[in-house]
């Protein structure tokens, strides 16, 4: 039988104990570095297909019957070691007549001032030819030769990690994005 003072000098078990009130953040904390780099390594990843995808589209090459938004899907599979749903990737291809015009709304006639209502030509200039004012002036296609083209991808990724969630997430997924603009050559 020990005295009751030497139990409470006793320190047999603290390392458990201690491992047991740290443990589990730690454990939080290495998981969350380890997402942080994968969605580093999927940036990584987007950034190197729009950029292959927006030099190929430049240039009006297309593969067989591959469209550039089907080239870009299919650099993304292959850069990301099909470690992403190229399914879930939302690709974006505007074409506009120069850099300046990039996210610029359509021009305002009357009222002079965005937003503009009514008819094209007569309260609004109708840059992208849809027949509506818009806030951007791109048209939603790869544009022809000469014009400029913005490449915008998108992947949602899906936190696992609840600190990562509310860190940077909204309702568990973190929009990764990724944006070329290059002008067409003369193709």
């Amino acid at each position: 039988m020990r005295k009751p003072k030497s139990i409470l000098r006793n320190n047999e078990g603290a390392a458990i104990i201690e491992f047991a009130i740290v443990g589990p953040a730690l454990f939080l904390l290495i998981v969350g570095f380890i997402e942080l780099g994968i969605i580093f390594f999927i940036n990584c990843a987007l950034e190197g297909a729009t950029n292959i995808g927006s030099r190929i589209g430049k240039t009006g090459f297309t593969t067989g019957n591959t469209d550039r938004e089907t080239y870009i899907r299919n650099q993304v599979n292959f850069l990301s070691g099909g470690f992403l749903t190229p399914a879930n990737l939302n690709i974006s291809i505007l074409s506009y007549n120069s850099f300046a015009n990039i996210g610029q709304p359509e021009p305002c006639i009357s009222p002079p001032t965005a937003p503009c209502s009514g008819t094209p030509g007569v309260n609004f200039v109708d840059v992208n030819g849809n027949g509506v004012f818009d806030m951007d002036q791109g048209a939603t296609n790869a544009g022809g030769a000469g014009a400029v083209v913005l490449y915008t991808v998108s992947y949602p990724w899906h936190l696992f990690t609840p600190m990562m969630s509310t860190l940077i997430g909204n309702g568990g997924i973190y929009n990764i994005t990724s944006v070329a603009a290059v002008r067409n050559e003369q193709f």
